[in-house]
């Protein structure tokens, strides 16, 4: 999943919303010595963000979106589709979220900002970033996933692939899409606030 799909699903608690976004730059083991300066929050939130990814690398309604592009990116299928599922969670956000879309980004981005004294400076860059151009509201609209893709072109560097090219494979099959989306995400909302309240 990407980033809106891991905040949102991260709950409530400023350091568990840290943790699932810290994941990105944590290696290895959450309790190995060197994590000893992350709590016990930030580590809930850790692996979570990692039980996540488990449960959307194999789920079937994740892999019958996949089907989708395979022809054309082959093993970028799965990256396209976590960033493609950001923008179907807003456009389905009434039917997982009581919060007003506007509410949940200002949240999130004071949320995440409340922990920055642990943020790696990668991370503090990218938070910046994504605060000062309001990132989490851009993939409901065709620009901003187009300028997703566009990032990501850059970090495969692949001439031969195009990433921005699968949004015009989303618009052609977007409500099959849609429908599998809404399954597996209420499955994986259901699971991530189930292993919340266990865990906090």
């Amino acid at each position: 999943m990407n980033y809106l799909a891991h905040l949102f699903l991260a709950g409530n608690d400023p350091e568990v919303i840290a943790g699932a976004f810290l994941e990105d730059f944590i290696n290895g083991n959450v309790d190995n010595p060197k994590n000893d300066y992350l709590s016990r929050k930030h580590k809930v939130g850790i692996r979570l963000h990692r039980q996540i990814d488990t449960i959307t690398d194999s789920h079937d309604e994740v892999k019958k979106c996949k089907v989708f592009f395979y022809e054309k990116f082959g093993k970028y299928s799965p990256i396209i589709v976590d960033v493609l599922f950001d923008h179907f969670l807003i456009k389905n956000w009434n039917s997982f979220s009581i919060e007003p879309f506007q509410d949940f980004r200002k949240r999130i981005y004071r949320d995440i900002l409340i922990t920055s004294d642990i943020h790696p400076e990668k991370m503090k860059k990218l938070v910046s970033s994504m605060i000062e151009h309001d990132w989490l509201k851009n993939y409901a609209l065709d620009w901003g996933l187009e300028k997703a893709f566009l990032n990501l072109n850059a970090k495969i560097k692949n001439p031969k692939i195009d990433l921005t090219t699968s949004i015009e494979i989303m618009r052609e099959n977007y409500e099959e899409i849609n429908k599998h989306f809404l399954i597996f995400f209420q499955d994986l909302k259901d699971f991530c606030d189930s292993f919340l309240k266990e865990n906090i």
